[in-house]
C-alpha cells in the first residue's frame, strides 16, 4: 500500500524538533522539506550558527512557525500519560508532537524529524511517521510502567507519587512492541 504524501510548495511536509536544527548538516537536509515547528523550538536554538540556519529556512519560506491548537496538545498529553512517555517529555516536545498530529488531522502526511527516542516512541503510537538525522532511531516501541520505591506497587500510567504510600515512583520498561 502506497503512503499518501501531501506536498506543500512542491515539498514533503515535515515537523521539526529542536534536535534536527542542531545538526551541522541540518540546513542542507531540511531544505528538502516544507518544514513546520512551534515557537518554543526556535527559542531553544541558541547558537548563532544554528540560528542562521533557521533564518535561511524562514527567508526561503521553507519553514513555518505555527502555534498548536489546545485540543491536539491535550490529546498528545493523554496518550503520553497512558504510555508512560510523559516522564521524559518536555513542554516543547509535547507541542512538537501536537503540531504533527494537528497537521495530520488537517489532511497532511507529516514526517516528524527528530533524534529524540521518546518523541519517536510516542509518534509511532500516534501513527505519525518519523525520521532521525543523526540517530538511527527506535526499532521497537516501549511501554512503560512505574514502581513505587517503597511499597513496590506497580502503575501502568504516569503518577508523580504512589497513591498507596506517597513515595516516589521509578519508571521501568513494561514491555516492547514491534513497529
Amino acid at each position: 500500500m502506497e503512503e499518501k504524501r501531501v506536498r506543500l510548495r512542491g515539498k514533503e511536509c515535515a515537523v521539526v524538533d529542536t534536535s534536527a536544527f542542531l545538526v551541522d548538516s541540518a540546513l542542507q537536509h531540511l531544505q528538502n522539506y516544507h518544514c513546520f515547528t512551534v515557537p518554543k523550538v526556535i527559542e531553544e536554538v541558541k547558537t548563532l550558527r544554528h540560528r542562521a540556519g533557521v533564518e535561511v529556512l524562514l527567508d526561503s519560506k521553507a519553514l513555518d512557525i505555527v502555534e498548536v491548537a489546545r485540543d491536539h496538545l491535550k490529546e498528545v498529553l493523554k496518550v503520553a500519560k497512558k504510555t508512560g512517555d510523559i516522564a521524559s517529555l518536555s513542554e516543547v516536545d509535547l507541542e512538537v508532537l501536537a503540531l504533527a498530529l494537528q497537521l495530520k488531522r488537517q489532511g497532511h502526511d507529516p514526517l516528524l524529524i527528530t533524534d529524540d527516542y521518546t518523541l519517536q516512541n510516542l509518534a509511532s503510537r500516534l501513527k505519525i511517521r518519523w525520521r532521525g538525522i543523526r540517530a538511527r532511531g527506535i526499532e521497537r516501541r516501549i511501554k512503560w510502567r512505574y514502581r513505587c520505591t517503597a511499597c513496590g506497587r506497580v502503575y501502568y500510567e504516569f503518577l508523580k507519587e504512589c497513591s498507596t504510600c506517597g513515595h516516589k515512583l521509578k519508571r521501568e520498561v513494561a514491555g516492547h512492541e514491534d513497529l
